[in-house]
């Protein structure tokens, strides 16, 4: 499943990561574990692939693709990838669409820890 998405991010290929992360897709008969790795490993290919952010927002396979993988993650991503990516996607949301409401809901989903150290440290100021 990892070369499908490598396939699928390297050619902006949304029908493909779609069919990968739909209902009825292939990562459906993986386990709950495996399907928080791929996810994960999707969210990070999809935050360090030049290019490929944020002309994917405007495909409403590929969004639906990201939803699907930030509703299925492990409780750490390296770099705090999804962290980037909601953010990436909130600018989109409020530059391009004025969608101030979508842009809210998926700023909400951010994870944050108060413990330095982690990649999901935030202080007070950030």
């Amino acid at each position: 499943m990892e070369a499908k998405v490598d396939a699928a991010v390297a050619s902006n290929d949304h029908a493909a990561l779609a069919s990968v992360f739909s209902p009825l897709g292939g990562w459906q008969s993986l386990g709950q574990g495996e399907q928080r790795v791929l996810a994960s490993y999707f969210i990070k290919k999809a935050v360090s692939t030049p290019g490929f952010l944020p002309a994917a927002f405007t495909s409403n396979q590929t969004m639906g693709a990201f939803a699907a993988a930030l509703g299925h993650l492990p409780p750490t991503v390296e770099g705090a990838a999804d962290n980037k990516l909601r953010e990436s996607m909130f600018e989109y949301k409020v530059s391009e669409e004025d969608d101030y409401s979508g842009a809210a809901r998926i700023l909400a989903g951010l994870r944050m820890d108060d413990a330095e150290g982690s990649v999901y440290y935030m202080s007070a100021a950030d």
